[in-house]
């Protein structure tokens, strides 16, 4: 049986896991709003990378408002 501090170690983990992709999302995202222009494979992946940026926002809110750190 898990202890709750270990429970708590594991969801601080994910959390900052959670935190590093988002980051790297974020600068995927920075790099292609850099273009002048996007080919259609571009405009894809820049809608892709919001979709899963946002997710792992969402991830991080919940998580965070489920161990009180909101």
């Amino acid at each position: 049986m898990e202890t709750p501090m270990a429970n708590q170690d594991e969801t601080f983990e994910l959390l900052e896991r959670l935190s590093v992709e988002h980051a790297a999302l974020e600068r995927r995202l920075n790099e292609l709003d850099t273009y002048h222009s996007l080919t259609r494979e571009e405009e894809l992946e820049r809608a892709q990378v919001k979709k899963l940026k946002l997710q792992k926002k969402d991830q991080i809110a919940w998580l965070s408002r489920k161990t009180g750190l909101a």
